[in-house]
Protein backbone atom coordinates (compact mmCIF):
# COMPACT_ATOMS: atom_id res chain seq x y z
CA UNK A 1 0.00 0.00 0.00
CA UNK A 2 1.34 3.15 -0.84
CA UNK A 3 2.41 5.78 1.70
CA UNK A 4 3.46 9.06 2.13
CA UNK A 5 6.64 10.53 3.36
CA UNK A 6 7.19 13.05 6.33
CA UNK A 7 7.80 15.69 3.99
CA UNK A 8 4.59 14.82 1.75
CA UNK A 9 2.85 14.32 5.24
CA UNK A 10 3.58 18.03 6.69
CA UNK A 11 3.43 19.89 3.40
CA UNK A 12 -0.57 18.13 2.77
CA UNK A 13 -0.84 19.26 6.63
CA UNK A 14 -0.14 23.04 5.71
CA UNK A 15 -1.55 22.95 2.74
CA UNK A 16 -5.23 21.67 4.19
CA UNK A 17 -4.27 24.34 6.90
CA UNK A 18 -4.28 26.95 4.59
CA UNK A 19 -7.43 25.65 2.30
CA UNK A 20 -9.71 26.66 4.94
CA UNK A 21 -8.35 30.51 5.48
CA UNK A 22 -10.54 30.81 1.45
CA UNK A 23 -13.88 32.46 1.72
CA UNK A 24 -13.84 34.19 -1.43
CA UNK A 25 -15.96 31.79 -3.98
CA UNK A 26 -14.86 33.75 -6.57
CA UNK A 27 -11.33 33.16 -6.31
CA UNK A 28 -11.92 30.22 -5.10
CA UNK A 29 -10.46 28.01 -7.87
CA UNK A 30 -7.33 29.84 -8.70
CA UNK A 31 -6.56 30.36 -4.68
CA UNK A 32 -7.25 26.13 -4.58
CA UNK A 33 -4.92 25.29 -7.69
CA UNK A 34 -2.15 27.10 -6.24
CA UNK A 35 -2.32 25.21 -3.15
CA UNK A 36 -3.00 22.15 -5.30
CA UNK A 37 0.09 22.63 -7.43
CA UNK A 38 2.23 22.86 -4.82
CA UNK A 39 0.98 19.48 -4.00
CA UNK A 40 0.90 17.58 -6.96
CA UNK A 41 2.50 20.35 -10.00
CA UNK A 42 0.93 19.69 -13.25
CA UNK A 43 1.25 21.50 -16.67
CA UNK A 44 -2.29 23.14 -16.77
CA UNK A 45 -4.31 22.90 -13.18
CA UNK A 46 -7.64 23.75 -13.82
CA UNK A 47 -10.71 24.07 -11.87
CA UNK A 48 -13.99 23.31 -13.51
CA UNK A 49 -17.41 23.56 -12.71
CA UNK A 50 -19.65 21.25 -15.12
CA UNK A 51 -23.63 21.81 -15.69
CA UNK A 52 -25.10 18.13 -15.51
CA UNK A 53 -27.92 18.69 -17.67
CA UNK A 54 -26.08 20.93 -20.36
CA UNK A 55 -22.42 19.43 -19.72
CA UNK A 56 -21.29 22.72 -19.81
CA UNK A 57 -17.94 23.24 -18.35
CA UNK A 58 -16.27 26.40 -17.07
CA UNK A 59 -12.79 26.13 -16.51
CA UNK A 60 -10.48 28.32 -14.22
CA UNK A 61 -6.86 28.24 -14.77
CA UNK A 62 -3.78 29.54 -12.40
CA UNK A 63 -2.77 32.47 -14.09
CA UNK A 64 1.16 32.04 -16.11
CA UNK A 65 -0.84 28.49 -16.96
CA UNK A 66 -1.72 27.59 -20.82
CA UNK A 67 -5.47 27.56 -20.79
CA UNK A 68 -8.10 25.99 -23.62
CA UNK A 69 -9.55 28.34 -26.24
CA UNK A 70 -12.62 29.01 -27.36
CA UNK A 71 -12.49 26.33 -29.78
CA UNK A 72 -11.10 23.36 -27.81
CA UNK A 73 -13.66 24.11 -25.12
CA UNK A 74 -16.40 23.33 -27.81
CA UNK A 75 -14.73 19.99 -29.23
CA UNK A 76 -14.76 19.27 -25.65
CA UNK A 77 -18.51 19.46 -25.31
CA UNK A 78 -18.74 17.79 -28.17
CA UNK A 79 -16.99 15.10 -27.24
CA UNK A 80 -18.15 15.06 -23.89
CA UNK A 81 -18.76 11.21 -23.61
CA UNK A 82 -15.39 10.48 -25.23
CA UNK A 83 -13.42 11.25 -22.16
CA UNK A 84 -12.31 8.75 -20.81
CA UNK A 85 -12.84 9.69 -17.31
CA UNK A 86 -16.49 10.39 -17.79
CA UNK A 87 -17.30 7.37 -19.83
CA UNK A 88 -16.76 5.31 -16.56
CA UNK A 89 -18.97 7.46 -14.40
CA UNK A 90 -20.37 7.02 -11.26
CA UNK A 91 -16.93 5.16 -10.68
CA UNK A 92 -15.45 8.06 -11.03
CA UNK A 93 -17.45 10.46 -9.04
CA UNK A 94 -16.27 9.20 -5.84
CA UNK A 95 -12.35 9.07 -6.24
CA UNK A 96 -9.22 10.49 -7.89
CA UNK A 97 -8.65 8.91 -11.72
CA UNK A 98 -6.11 9.23 -14.55
CA UNK A 99 -6.97 8.84 -18.34
CA UNK A 100 -4.40 5.88 -18.40
CA UNK A 101 -6.35 4.63 -15.51
CA UNK A 102 -8.72 3.50 -18.18
CA UNK A 103 -6.91 3.87 -21.87
CA UNK A 104 -3.51 3.11 -23.10
CA UNK A 105 -1.25 5.41 -24.99
CA UNK A 106 -2.20 3.98 -28.09
CA UNK A 107 -6.49 3.67 -27.66
CA UNK A 108 -6.04 7.82 -26.19
CA UNK A 109 -4.31 8.67 -29.31
CA UNK A 110 -6.97 7.32 -31.39
CA UNK A 111 -9.89 9.49 -29.53
CA UNK A 112 -10.43 11.89 -32.74
CA UNK A 113 -12.23 14.45 -30.83
CA UNK A 114 -10.93 14.59 -26.99
CA UNK A 115 -7.42 13.31 -27.48
CA UNK A 116 -6.69 15.01 -31.30
CA UNK A 117 -8.82 17.87 -31.58
CA UNK A 118 -8.35 19.00 -28.03
CA UNK A 119 -5.35 17.27 -25.67
CA UNK A 120 -2.80 17.24 -28.26
CA UNK A 121 -3.07 20.79 -29.53
CA UNK A 122 -1.68 21.77 -25.74
CA UNK A 123 0.70 18.66 -25.93
CA UNK A 124 -1.42 16.68 -22.96
CA UNK A 125 -0.74 12.69 -22.18
CA UNK A 126 -2.26 12.25 -19.28
CA UNK A 127 -4.76 13.64 -16.89
CA UNK A 128 -5.65 13.69 -13.44
CA UNK A 129 -9.52 14.13 -12.20
CA UNK A 130 -11.55 14.28 -9.23
CA UNK A 131 -15.05 15.86 -8.16
CA UNK A 132 -15.65 17.36 -4.71
CA UNK A 133 -18.26 15.00 -2.77
CA UNK A 134 -22.08 15.25 -4.44
CA UNK A 135 -24.95 14.13 -2.54
CA UNK A 136 -26.27 12.10 -5.60
CA UNK A 137 -23.16 11.21 -6.89
CA UNK A 138 -23.48 7.24 -6.31
CA UNK A 139 -26.05 7.34 -8.91
CA UNK A 140 -25.03 9.00 -12.42
CA UNK A 141 -28.11 8.42 -14.36
CA UNK A 142 -30.27 10.12 -12.00
CA UNK A 143 -27.97 13.18 -11.30
CA UNK A 144 -27.95 13.57 -15.24
CA UNK A 145 -31.56 14.34 -15.29
CA UNK A 146 -30.84 17.03 -12.42
CA UNK A 147 -29.73 20.75 -12.66
CA UNK A 148 -26.71 19.49 -9.97
CA UNK A 149 -23.38 20.97 -10.89
CA UNK A 150 -20.18 19.14 -10.58
CA UNK A 151 -17.13 20.52 -9.07
CA UNK A 152 -13.34 19.14 -9.21
CA UNK A 153 -10.19 19.72 -10.63
CA UNK A 154 -7.96 18.45 -13.95
CA UNK A 155 -4.56 18.01 -13.56
CA UNK A 156 -2.93 17.53 -16.69
CA UNK A 157 0.57 16.14 -17.85
CA UNK A 158 2.67 16.09 -20.94
CA UNK A 159 3.90 12.61 -20.02
CA UNK A 160 2.09 9.59 -18.48
CA UNK A 161 4.11 10.07 -15.18
CA UNK A 162 1.48 10.74 -12.30
CA UNK A 163 1.88 8.48 -9.60
CA UNK A 164 0.12 6.62 -6.88
CA UNK A 165 1.71 9.07 -4.21
CA UNK A 166 -0.15 11.89 -6.35
CA UNK A 167 -3.63 9.97 -6.52
CA UNK A 168 -3.12 9.50 -2.78
CA UNK A 169 -2.14 13.17 -1.77
CA UNK A 170 -5.33 13.92 -3.77
CA UNK A 171 -7.56 11.39 -2.14
CA UNK A 172 -6.79 12.75 1.12
CA UNK A 173 -7.33 16.35 0.01
CA UNK A 174 -10.93 15.82 -1.71
CA UNK A 175 -12.63 16.22 1.06
CA UNK A 176 -11.12 18.97 2.62
CA UNK A 177 -11.41 20.93 -0.60
CA UNK A 178 -15.28 19.70 -0.66
CA UNK A 179 -15.47 21.23 3.14
CA UNK A 180 -13.88 24.53 2.35
CA UNK A 181 -15.96 25.31 -1.12
CA UNK A 182 -18.80 24.48 0.90
CA UNK A 183 -17.37 27.25 3.71
CA UNK A 184 -17.04 29.81 0.99
CA UNK A 185 -20.20 29.11 -0.56
CA UNK A 186 -21.70 29.84 3.00
CA UNK A 187 -19.42 32.56 3.34
CA UNK A 188 -20.74 34.14 0.35
CA UNK A 189 -24.84 33.95 1.36
CA UNK A 190 -23.71 35.29 4.77
CA UNK A 191 -22.23 38.28 2.92
CA UNK A 192 -25.32 38.09 0.47
CA UNK A 193 -27.72 38.32 3.64
CA UNK A 194 -25.57 40.75 5.53
CA UNK A 195 -25.83 43.39 2.31
CA UNK A 196 -29.73 42.41 1.97
CA UNK A 197 -29.74 43.83 5.50
CA UNK A 198 -27.75 46.35 5.18
CA UNK A 199 -29.52 47.69 2.43
CA UNK A 200 -32.79 47.04 4.69
CA UNK A 201 -31.77 49.09 7.40
CA UNK A 202 -29.71 51.96 5.54
CA UNK A 203 -33.49 54.32 5.39
CA UNK A 204 -33.69 53.55 9.17
CA UNK A 205 -32.49 55.81 11.83
CA UNK A 206 -30.53 53.76 13.90
CA UNK A 207 -27.13 53.18 16.04
CA UNK A 208 -25.53 50.76 18.35
CA UNK A 209 -23.39 52.21 20.67
CA UNK A 210 -21.06 50.48 23.72
CA UNK A 211 -21.05 51.59 27.02
CA UNK A 212 -18.18 54.09 26.08
CA UNK A 213 -20.42 56.18 23.52
CA UNK A 214 -18.05 54.57 20.65
CA UNK A 215 -20.54 54.04 17.46
CA UNK A 216 -20.35 50.42 16.73
CA UNK A 217 -23.17 50.62 13.79
CA UNK A 218 -24.69 53.52 12.16
CA UNK A 219 -26.91 53.81 9.62
CA UNK A 220 -26.41 56.40 6.73
CA UNK A 221 -29.89 58.25 7.55
CA UNK A 222 -28.63 58.31 11.23
CA UNK A 223 -25.55 60.61 10.05
CA UNK A 224 -27.66 62.29 8.08
CA UNK A 225 -30.42 63.26 10.50
CA UNK A 226 -27.65 63.89 13.24
CA UNK A 227 -25.81 66.01 10.96
CA UNK A 228 -28.53 68.10 10.33
CA UNK A 229 -29.72 68.57 13.99
CA UNK A 230 -26.89 68.87 16.00
CA UNK A 231 -24.25 71.40 16.12
CA UNK A 232 -21.45 69.63 16.08
CA UNK A 233 -20.63 67.36 12.64
CA UNK A 234 -21.06 63.27 13.09
CA UNK A 235 -18.17 62.61 10.95
CA UNK A 236 -15.86 59.59 11.40
CA UNK A 237 -18.55 58.20 13.70
CA UNK A 238 -18.36 60.31 16.44
CA UNK A 239 -21.29 61.11 18.94
CA UNK A 240 -22.34 65.07 19.59
CA UNK A 241 -21.47 65.01 23.12
CA UNK A 242 -25.19 66.73 23.84
CA UNK A 243 -26.38 63.42 22.60
CA UNK A 244 -24.28 60.87 24.78
CA UNK A 245 -24.61 63.45 28.11
CA UNK A 246 -28.41 62.94 27.00
CA UNK A 247 -27.75 59.04 27.22
CA UNK A 248 -25.82 58.82 30.18
CA UNK A 249 -28.64 60.64 32.03
CA UNK A 250 -31.18 58.18 30.93
CA UNK A 251 -29.08 55.48 31.68
CA UNK A 252 -28.10 56.33 35.60
CA UNK A 253 -31.86 57.95 35.83
CA UNK A 254 -33.04 54.24 34.87
CA UNK A 255 -30.58 52.50 37.36
CA UNK A 256 -31.95 54.23 40.26
CA UNK A 257 -35.64 54.45 39.36
CA UNK A 258 -36.55 51.83 37.83
CA UNK A 259 -38.26 50.52 35.99
CA UNK A 260 -38.41 53.61 34.85
CA UNK A 261 -38.91 53.90 30.78
CA UNK A 262 -36.53 56.46 28.92
CA UNK A 263 -38.20 59.18 27.78
CA UNK A 264 -37.42 60.29 24.02
CA UNK A 265 -35.09 63.13 22.95
CA UNK A 266 -36.83 65.92 20.82
CA UNK A 267 -34.54 68.11 19.33
CA UNK A 268 -37.50 70.72 16.87
CA UNK A 269 -36.11 72.46 13.74
CA UNK A 270 -38.50 74.75 11.63
CA UNK A 271 -41.50 72.31 10.75
CA UNK A 272 -39.65 69.47 11.99
CA UNK A 273 -38.53 67.24 15.00
CA UNK A 274 -36.04 64.53 15.27
CA UNK A 275 -36.90 62.05 17.66
CA UNK A 276 -34.36 59.47 19.68
CA UNK A 277 -35.37 56.59 21.62
CA UNK A 278 -32.75 54.79 23.14
CA UNK A 279 -32.93 51.25 24.24
CA UNK A 280 -30.49 49.93 27.41
CA UNK A 281 -29.22 45.94 25.53
CA UNK A 282 -28.02 43.37 27.68
CA UNK A 283 -24.35 43.11 26.75
CA UNK A 284 -23.47 46.60 27.40
CA UNK A 285 -24.86 47.59 24.38
CA UNK A 286 -27.10 50.87 23.56
CA UNK A 287 -29.61 51.17 20.65
CA UNK A 288 -30.46 54.49 19.19
CA UNK A 289 -34.05 54.79 17.32
CA UNK A 290 -34.42 58.00 15.39
CA UNK A 291 -37.23 59.41 13.76
CA UNK A 292 -37.58 62.00 11.93
CA UNK A 293 -41.38 63.82 12.30
CA UNK A 294 -43.27 66.63 10.92
CA UNK A 295 -45.05 69.15 13.46
CA UNK A 296 -48.07 70.51 11.35
CA UNK A 297 -49.93 70.83 14.63
CA UNK A 298 -47.22 72.39 16.58
CA UNK A 299 -46.75 75.08 13.73
CA UNK A 300 -50.72 75.68 13.61
CA UNK A 301 -50.78 76.03 17.13
CA UNK A 302 -48.66 79.03 16.90
CA UNK A 303 -51.98 80.54 15.07
CA UNK A 304 -53.96 81.00 18.31
CA UNK A 305 -51.97 83.78 20.05
CA UNK A 306 -50.46 81.46 22.58
CA UNK A 307 -46.28 82.09 23.30
CA UNK A 308 -43.93 80.14 21.97
CA UNK A 309 -43.52 78.45 25.28
CA UNK A 310 -47.58 77.74 25.93
CA UNK A 311 -47.43 76.49 21.97
CA UNK A 312 -44.96 73.64 23.28
CA UNK A 313 -46.52 72.72 26.66
CA UNK A 314 -49.97 72.48 24.52
CA UNK A 315 -48.36 70.19 22.06
CA UNK A 316 -47.08 68.10 24.68
CA UNK A 317 -50.24 68.21 26.11
CA UNK A 318 -52.16 67.02 23.01
CA UNK A 319 -49.14 63.82 22.80
CA UNK A 320 -50.51 62.69 26.30
CA UNK A 321 -48.30 63.12 28.00
CA UNK A 322 -48.39 64.65 32.18
CA UNK A 323 -46.84 67.39 33.67
CA UNK A 324 -43.93 65.51 34.94
CA UNK A 325 -43.53 64.16 31.29
CA UNK A 326 -43.50 67.87 29.90
CA UNK A 327 -41.29 68.96 32.38
CA UNK A 328 -38.77 66.70 32.02
CA UNK A 329 -39.23 67.13 27.95
CA UNK A 330 -38.77 70.87 28.52
CA UNK A 331 -36.40 71.12 31.27
CA UNK A 332 -38.54 73.00 33.32
CA UNK A 333 -40.39 72.53 36.93
CA UNK A 334 -43.58 71.24 36.86
CA UNK A 335 -44.81 74.06 38.81
CA UNK A 336 -43.44 76.12 35.58
CA UNK A 337 -45.90 73.64 33.40
CA UNK A 338 -48.73 74.22 35.67
CA UNK A 339 -48.57 78.02 35.34
CA UNK A 340 -48.46 77.51 30.96
CA UNK A 341 -51.30 75.61 31.61
CA UNK A 342 -53.38 78.07 33.42
CA UNK A 343 -52.56 80.36 30.99
CA UNK A 344 -53.60 78.30 27.87
CA UNK A 345 -57.30 77.77 29.98
CA UNK A 346 -57.15 81.49 30.23
CA UNK A 347 -56.03 82.10 26.34
CA UNK A 348 -58.78 79.64 25.05
CA UNK A 349 -61.21 79.77 27.00
CA UNK A 350 -61.35 76.44 28.69
CA UNK A 351 -61.05 74.84 31.95
CA UNK A 352 -59.27 71.86 31.51
CA UNK A 353 -56.64 69.76 29.42
CA UNK A 354 -59.44 67.71 27.41
CA UNK A 355 -60.94 70.95 26.21
CA UNK A 356 -57.81 73.33 25.41
CA UNK A 357 -57.23 70.29 23.04
CA UNK A 358 -60.32 70.01 21.27
CA UNK A 359 -60.80 74.01 20.97
CA UNK A 360 -57.24 74.69 20.09
CA UNK A 361 -58.12 71.91 17.40
CA UNK A 362 -61.97 72.94 16.48
CA UNK A 363 -60.17 76.62 15.96
CA UNK A 364 -57.69 75.46 13.55
CA UNK A 365 -60.05 73.21 11.74
CA UNK A 366 -58.41 70.01 12.83
CA UNK A 367 -60.42 68.61 15.26
CA UNK A 368 -60.22 64.83 13.92
CA UNK A 369 -56.08 65.30 13.47
CA UNK A 370 -55.50 63.76 16.99
CA UNK A 371 -57.48 61.76 19.07
CA UNK A 372 -58.46 63.10 22.13
CA UNK A 373 -56.83 61.29 25.33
Amino acid sequence: MESLSLSDTQNLHQGIQKLYTLHNLDTFGVDALSILNQLVPSDIPTFHVTYVRTRQTSDTHLPGFPGFTPEMKRVRLQHFDEHPVIHHMPQTLNGVYKVSDFVSQKKLHCLEGFYQQFLRLVNIEDQMVFFLPNANSGNWCNLAQTDATLVGFALHRTQRNFMERDRLILDLLRPHLFQAYSNAQHYQRLQQDLSQLQQSLNPLGLMILDTEGQVQFVTPQAIVWLEAYFAKPTGNFQLPDHLWAWIKHQVTSAQTDLPKACLPLRIEQTDKQLVIRLVVEPGNQYLLFLEEQTLPVLNSLKLLGLSQRETEVLFEVMQGNDNKAIAAQLSVGKSTIRKHLESIYRKLGVQSRTEAIAQALTKLGLLHALPLS
